[in-house]
């Protein structure tokens, strides 16, 4: 099997992993009905409707053929290394603060 379009497979793939952790962390709620819903209702439709629009979305870049294949290029390893120094450091400031919680 081949990928015609990379941009398609890993947005899909992105989409799905959202989709699952939405579905997984509403399983910790009640979920209810359609007519009482529960805390956990909206979460786990969120994550079934984005679960399968990644499915939709991966299928698509597996069977339609693009010109250029819409391949990823270089990842860019400053942006992502500040974007994650800049959580580990709001994490480490939360920790030392405990009083700044919400």
């Amino acid at each position: 099997m081949k990928i015609k379009s990379e941009r398609d497979f890993f947005a899909g793939l992105l989409f799905m992993v959202a989709g699952v952790a939405f579905a997984w962390g509403a399983s910790g709620f009640q979920i209810g009905s359609a007519v009482r819903m529960g805390p956990g209702y909206f979460p786990l439709l969120l994550g079934i409707v984005l679960t399968a629009l990644g499915a939709l979305i991966l299928f698509g870049s597996l069977v339609v053929e693009r010109e250029d294949g819409e391949r990823i290029g270089n990842w860019a390893w400053k942006p992502l290394g500040f974007m994650v120094a800049a959580n580990a450091v709001v994490i480490v400031l939360l920790k030392l603060q405990p009083s700044l919680w919400p």
